[in-house]
This record gives C-alpha cells, structure tokens and sequence, in this order.
C-alpha cells in the first residue's frame, strides 16, 4: 500500500512540473509542442487522482477503524 502511494504521489509531482514545463515550452518555444505537453502534464496529475472505487474503499477503512477505537475505549 504504502508503495503504491509513493507512486501516486510521485506521477503527481512529475505531472505537475510538465504540466508547468508545457506552458513554458508554449510561451518560448512553440505553442503545439507547448500544448501537447502540458496535456500530458494534465493527464499524469489527473491519472494521480484517486477513483470512486478507493474513496468507498477508504470512507469503509476509516468507519471500521473507528469502530475499533470506540471499542478499545469503553
């Protein structure tokens, strides 16, 4: 878990600085070149994004997980 979450957080850096790169590119270098390589940077950051699948997955984790700390307390 902990790996796929490094991974994550590492395609969302990268996107970003492309995404940021793409703009540069498009002012100084050539606007097409400088467009399609902020999409891509577009793509990876919302590729980063987690899906309504693990937001249920996560929201299930954390009700059970307090549950379990309301029973350890009592």
């Amino acid at each position: 878990m902990e790996s796929e979450a490094l991974m994550k957080l590492l395609i969302g850096l990268s996107g970003f600085v492309i995404l940021h790169l793409g703009a540069i590119l498009s002012f100084r270098y050539d606007f097409t070149i400088g467009v399609l390589v902020a999409f891509l940077g577009v793509f990876m950051f919302w590729a980063m994004l987690p899906s309504t699948d693990q937001n249920d997955r996560l929201r299930r984790y954390e009700r059970q997980h307090q549950e379990w700390l309301r029973g350890r307390n009592e």
